[in-house]
């Protein structure tokens, strides 16, 4: 999985928020980033170059603030400029050049995330408000992942960073539709290839993956134990 976050931001350098997910993405994850709103307004050479760069990936990332109920202008200027209709649609008879690669999207915001709900405080879910960005990732023929809301991490405790750390770089990294025992091989492998920089990682790896073992075989004797209540029905 070769993941690219494409970052849009109006004042990136001050920006807690994002210097926290970019440290978490360049610790846990092989994720590559662009500063998109450092680019510029790219030329006729620039945007076929930077096409061709998005075609090696198998999952982009738009990540960005919530601005009145959308992207910053300056990733909006980015896609006018960057997606043509070539990129997005492809050429006569060909099909659209990110055609069966991913999107998701990476949305941070200071409002509470139950404000963005029907009844909430902004009423609309981000779904619908951030709708027009998977309208376009569907014209590219690309497989929409579920939103990824960041809200008020200036008010976060410690754990709940912890916890936000360990998300997002699966967010990056998992296939979609991990389930419980993908998230768990994931630190399994991550502890063991980090294994020489910290003296513990090796036992907490061999630790979560016995555990991983037990849940398992517990898995396996309650369906067995199903089996049998239904041939005894």
């Amino acid at each position: 999985m070769r993941t690219l976050v494409l970052i849009g931001h109006p004042d990136l350098a001050h920006s807690g928020t994002q210097a926290f997910l970019q440290a978490a993405a360049g610790a846990l994850t092989d994720a590559d980033e662009w500063d998109i709103s450092a680019q510029g307004v790219p030329d006729s050479a620039e945007i076929l170059r930077l096409q061709g760069e998005m075609r090696r990936y198998d999952r982009l990332i738009f990540q960005f603030p919530l601005y009145w109920y959308s992207m910053p202008g300056v990733f909006k200027q980015w896609l006018d400029t960057v997606w043509t209709t070539p990129f997005v649609s492809g050429r006569p008879g060909e099909a659209p050049p990110l055609a069966g690669k991913e999107l998701g999207i990476v949305v941070t915001f200071s409002q509470a995330q139950q404000d963005y709900r029907l009844g909430g405080r902004e009423h609309f879910s981000l779904s619908e408000l951030l709708r027009p960005i998977a309208a376009l990732g569907l014209a590219a023929q690309m497989q929409l992942l579920p939103i990824f809301p960041v809200a008020q991490f200036g008010y976060m405790t410690e754990r709940e960073r912890q916890h936000l750390l360990v998300t997002y770089a699966q967010y990056l990294s998992l296939p979609a539709g991990a389930h419980f025992a993908d998230r768990a091989q994931w630190f399994v492998a991550w502890l063991t290839q980090h294994a020489s920089a910290h003296s513990d990682y090796a036992a907490w790896a061999a630790a979560l993956t016995a555990q991983q073992e037990q849940l398992a075989d517990l898995h396996d004797t309650l369906a067995e134990m199903r089996r049998e209540e239904d041939d005894a029905l």
